[in-house]
């Protein structure tokens, strides 16, 4: 399984069954993107939700809103379902097609994202806490798991920007969180800097 043992749930699990770690690389249509990181002094906020499309164009408006309600800077990115004129920004809220996340999370302070299992891995490797609004899939299950180990807070998708806005500055201000995510981020980069993946994969050819 793509996934770290450290941010699964409890559970009695197949014989055959391994965990392998996450895979922690950009995706092709992100990596090498030019990226420089907004003006100002204030936290930084990575927004990543789903790069295929979850009708999720007013959600992504409604963070960018919240960012520039909490006081942060903020680098939106929308994937290659959304063109990034569909979400308006502001002075200190960049709105982009993609940025290296790879390049992004060590400026970060903290990522909202749908919850998909790609970007909660990253920013968890990073250290980052997160806002987690599940649009569909494995994202509650995912949203779940990080609400349980204290990494971050849940809402709906359908929360205002105002509401948004709190839970960012809740994060970002509650040590609780930053310190639940970097142990939680502390596992899973030792599970993904592991060879069990090409072990695996091996032994079924060998």
């Amino acid at each position: 399984m793509l996934t770290a043992a450290a941010f699964d749930l409890p559970g009695e699990l197949p014989g055959t069954a391994r965990y392998v770690g996450p895979v922690l690389d950009d995706p092709d249509w992100a990596a090498g993107e030019a990226w420089t990181p907004p003006p100002g002094e204030g936290p930084l906020v990575l927004v990543a939700m789903s790069s295929t499309f979850q009708d999720h164009v007013a959600c992504l408006q409604r963070v960018a809103d919240a960012l520039a309600q909490a006081g942060v800077r903020g680098v939106v990115t929308t994937g290659p379902a959304v063109p990034p004129g569909a979400v308006r920004g502001s002075d200190r809220v960049q709105v982009l097609a993609a940025a290296p996340h790879a390049e992004v999370l060590p400026h970060a302070a903290a990522v909202v994202t749908h919850g998909g299992h790609g970007t909660v891995m990253k920013a968890l490797a990073a250290g980052l806490p997160l806002v987690v609004l599940p649009h569909g899939r494995d994202q509650a299950d995912n949203a779940r798991r990080v609400a349980l180990r204290d990494a971050g807070v849940t809402l709906s998708r359908r929360a205002s920007a105002a509401r948004i806005a709190r839970a960012v500055r809740r994060v970002l201000d509650d040590g609780r969180y930053r310190d639940a995510a970097a142990r939680l981020g502390e596992a899973i980069r030792a599970e993904a800097a592991t060879d069990t993946l090409e072990v695996e994969l091996e032994s079924l050819v060998g």
